[in-house]
């Protein structure tokens, strides 16, 4: 765990070491931020490495080192540090668990995503990969038809627009793969006990199928979707 930055009362710290004779005051503060990212041990020879003084310096200095720090063992601590450490701790345990929970879901869903296609699955993305104005004909030779101008009309559903370059050939994949710590925590929260993947699997089956508008914004329209979704349908 490492901290680059501490929160320091200028006040404080100033009345908390005013007494200190000059030595006493280096040797002390270099060892006050070391203990905010190591346990400082309990001897001398040690403490001056840290510190980088003399061993002899370090034991002018042992009254105010014993008065600064508590014995723990054979270690010293400082409360202030140790408070902090612990808040780090925290912070730092929280933000692995969301990076661990966040991949989970991703890597089962790349597990879905990349399963041994059949042999119509294989054809039927061969044929989607097709440019607009190509298709296959029943002995697998290619012919062009002329594509056709199609007037758009834009217009607005909600949070959703229709028109020019709407996709619609989403998968499972592209959903998830788009949701942010932030959004997976949301989803948890409005759709309690469902399974993100199958709320996923609902979601681009009704935009593939034309009964759902494809969103701007999938991070945010899809946690809006699931809490709508869910309070619908009980489990």
């Amino acid at each position: 765990m490492k901290i680059h930055t501490v929160q320091l009362n200028l006040e404080d710290f100033d009345n908390g070491t005013s007494d200190l004779s000059p030595l006493e005051f280096g040797i002390y503060t270099r060892l006050f931020l070391a203990s905010y990212t190591r346990d400082l041990p309990n001897d001398d020879e040690k403490l001056a490495r840290i510190a980088r003084c003399k061993i002899s310096e370090i034991k002018k200095c042992r009254k105010i080192i014993d008065a600064k720090f508590i014995k723990v063992e054979n270690f010293l601590k400082n409360n202030r540090a140790e408070k902090e450490r612990d808040r780090y701790k925290k912070i730092s345990e929280k933000n692995k668990n969301n990076a661990s929970e966040r991949w989970k879901i991703k890597d089962s869903v790349m597990r879905v995503a990349y399963q041994p296609q059949t042999e119509s699955d294989a054809n039927r993305n061969a044929i989607a990969m097709l440019p607009n104005n190509q298709h296959l004909t029943p002995n697998n030779t290619l012919i062009k038809t002329p594509t056709p101008t199609r007037q758009v009309e834009f217009k607005k559903i909600g949070n959703l627009v229709e028109g020019v370059g709407v996709k619609k050939n989403l998968s499972v994949i592209d959903i998830v793969g788009q949701l942010q710590t932030q959004q997976i925590q949301e989803i948890q929260r409005v759709a309690n006990g469902w399974d993100i993947e199958h709320l996923a699997k609902v979601y681009v089956d009704g935009i593939n199928s034309g009964k759902r508008e494809p969103p701007n914004s999938i991070s945010k329209a899809f946690p809006k979707w699931c809490e709508n979704y869910t309070k619908k349908i009980k489990l």
